[in-house]
């Protein structure tokens, strides 16, 4: 096989959480007294790191950032109940873990968080490491990245990276990794292939690539 250790983004590419954000999103536009956005203004303008995507949507010369992004996550933590895995993605992922590839995640949700996310949809167990944010921001994870390959002796060229957004490219590409995006994440297809590079409709296309 060509790629022994597979990087998996959370958000968007294991959990189906972009409409769920959206949501969230609009309760914390509502509470300021702005317009709400749409799923289809979001998967257009959402970037990382997200403060970008924020700049979009409010004046942060008159709001506090930190203040937003707390806001935010009680409204996710609060409907959180209604995400789910992609099962497609879980049954990769499990096929994965039984063939013996090296499987982990990186990603812009705080560690704590994401580890018992984890746990919750029972996933943890296939997953060498489980990688996340130190703090609220979703900032960037390239550097991160490099010391996770580093640590656990990854070579870049039998490393690929999946997700959902192009930070996600920008990561692989400041590893020397390969990458595929799923488009049925944060960002909509049209963006992604805006970039020219691999984008996948859906999870079951990685069966053509890693099996």
């Amino acid at each position: 096989m060509k790629y022994r250790n597979i990087i998996w983004d959370y958000n968007g590419t294991i959990i189906n959480d972009a409409q769920l954000a959206v949501d969230a999103e609009n309760l914390v536009l509502q509470s300021y007294g702005k317009p709400t956005i749409t799923l289809e203004y979001y998967l257009k303008e959402c970037e990382m790191p997200l403060i970008n995507f924020y700049k979009k949507i409010f004046d942060l010369g008159n709001c506090d950032y930190t203040e937003i992004a707390q806001r935010f996550i009680t409204h996710y933590d609060e409907l959180f109940k209604t995400a789910d895995i992609f099962p497609e993605v879980r049954e990769m992922i499990e096929y994965l873990s039984d063939n013996g590839y090296n499987q982990g995640v990186i990603s812009g949700f705080e560690t704590t968080r994401l580890v018992n996310s984890l746990k919750i949809f029972n996933l943890d167990k296939h997953f060498k490491f489980m990688s996340g944010s130190d703090d609220i921001d979703a900032g960037d994870k390239s550097e991160r990245a490099v010391r996770i390959v580093e640590k656990y002796g990854f070579k870049p060229d039998e490393t690929l990276f999946i997700g959902d957004m192009y930070h996600d490219y920008e990561t692989a590409c400041r590893v020397g990794a390969d990458c595929v995006l799923i488009a049925k994440g944060h960002q909509g297809a049209e963006v992604l292939r805006s970039y020219g590079i691999n984008v996948l409709d859906s999870a079951e296309e990685l069966k053509t690539i890693l099996m």
